[in-house]
């Protein structure tokens, strides 16, 4: 078998680090030539250059505050998305980014010309496309290693068990409750982290729903007021408050993916752009 240092050579870039020290980078056109010489893929490239302390070039600004070790195990990992409109959108781009090596995209809906205001992958050119095909599209534009399935579908009681199964974490972009609580239930049963984020005006909160413990229940109650009545429809869903709590979400999801410490049970996160203001609620 090749060595690996003799693959990549040409495509190996250095790059220095306070004190002297150095760590190299590959660039996708070696990743291309060591998955041709291997007889296998993009994201098993990756992971023998990680191996090795060899950064993807496209990942090397995670270096840092991810270890090596870190972005393999990202690499290794599966998260669903719930859908993929104003939050769902900017989710699936970011856990693409980040380098997440399996993602399931999930929505019933298509654009319309009402989302362009939010939602990331919403433009006069997808307009009336399945927003769960879109969102597949555009994660593997960005990151071709990552496994990106797309299902067009609405969730409910008959489907969520299958989509769920397995995953790392699921992130609950969804815009209504009903949907949110049959999301909720099947992640219990499954064994499956959830992040849940949602959206009022300039407001937004983030929790992260573990197996056991406190859940959308204990904030909402036992029965999800109608869709219309939703805090989303009343103040409607202005321009920066999804990018703001959709990365909050990213951050949480990556945490639960490396087993870090995460937002603890019981405890939102509330964030008002209009003051602006970061606060973590605890129930009671």
């Amino acid at each position: 078998m090749p060595e690996l240092s003799d693959i990549l050579a040409p495509h190996l870039k250095e790059n220095p680090l306070p004190g002297g020290e150095a760590f190299f980078s590959v660039s996708w056109e070696g990743l291309e030539a060591l998955a041709a010489r291997r007889g296998a893929g993009l994201k098993a490239a990756m992971l023998e250059c990680l191996e090795q302390g060899i950064w993807p070039e496209r990942l090397r600004a995670n270096r840092g505050e991810l270890s090596a070790q870190d972005q393999a195990r990202l690499l290794n990992s599966s998260a669903a998305v719930m859908g993929c409109g104003g939050l769902g959108g900017l989710t699936c781009l970011l856990l693409a980014r980040l380098g997440v090596g399996e993602l399931l995209m999930v929505d019933g809906d298509r654009f319309e010309e009402s989302n362009l205001n939010r939602q990331m992958l919403a433009t006069p050119e997808t307009l009336g496309r399945p927003k769960a095909q879109v969102a597949v599209e555009a994660a593997a534009r960005l990151n071709p290693a990552c496994d990106a399935r797309g299902e067009v579908a609405w969730i409910g009681p008959d489907n969520l068990p299958a989509l769920v199964a397995g995953r790392g974490v699921v992130v609950d972009c969804l815009d209504n409750l009903a949907a949110r609580y049959d999301l909720e239930d099947a992640c219990r049963a499954a064994g499956v982290p959830l992040v849940h984020g949602a959206l009022a005006g300039m407001e937004g909160m983030l929790m992260v729903i573990p197996p056991q413990g406190p859940g959308l229940r204990e904030l909402h109650g036992p029965t999800p007021p109608p869709k219309e009545q939703g805090a989303e429809v009343l103040m409607g869903t202005p321009t920066p408050t999804p990018a703001a709590v959709a990365s909050l979400q990213v951050a949480e999801a990556m945490k639960l993916l490396l087993g870090r410490s995460a937002l603890g049970p019981g405890r939102l996160l509330h964030l008002d752009l209009g003051e602006p203001s970061l606060e973590i609620l605890t129930l009671g």
